[in-house]
């Protein structure tokens, strides 16, 4: 009786603590074309995250990381580009690198929660792009979101929970 007890507690536990999300929605549907492995891409590090008035240094370098990371898999050569002000200025300055790609992101949601000892989850939202050099055409667009399982043990971090939906989104890139 009492082994069930705590095999129905660990099997509880277990869930909990499996319980990470992360979600990748296309904005405009399915991408508008594929990039070709021989084309250079150019990734934009984003502003940093923010949730109310706490800033969250180094959240901006964290989603370029990843994106870069992805993007290297299939692409001959990624340029990481700091943060600008307007897609036109980041399309110039991927030009000026011979990059064909300029992938874009803007941080809508990050949380960065201490969950073990108050309940609430972390959490992650972005919005990348990814948009042609030549003509600026928008080639796809999706929403990548996430937050962590309830029970974290003190490990998860929002960055954790990137690399698998954004390696989701770039595989349909390709």
């Amino acid at each position: 009786m009492v082994k069930q007890h705590i095999l129905s507690l660990l099997t509880i536990c277990i869930a909990l603590v499996g319980c990470q999300t992360t979600t990748v929605a296309p904005v405009a549907g399915a991408p508008k074309g594929k990039i070709l492995r021989a084309e250079k891409v150019y990734v934009v590090t984003p502003r940093d995250g923010s949730y109310g008035a706490t800033k969250y240094p180094g959240s901006g370098a964290a989603v370029a990381a990843t994106l870069e990371g992805a993007f290297s898999r299939y692409a001959t050569d990624v340029v990481n580009g700091p943060s600008v002000d307007s897609l036109a200025d980041a399309v110039v300055a991927a030009r000026q690198k011979g990059c064909s790609y300029v992938v874009s992101s803007r941080i809508t949601q990050w949380e960065d929660r201490a969950t073990e000892w108050s309940g609430r989850r972390d959490k992650i939202a972005f919005i990348v792009k990814v948009v042609r050099t030549e003509d600026q055409a928008e080639i796809a667009t999706a929403e990548i979101a996430g937050k962590s399982s309830l029970m974290t043990f003190g490990g998860d971090r929002p960055q954790d929970m990137l690399k698998k939906p954004v390696d989701e989104f770039v595989v349909t890139l390709y």
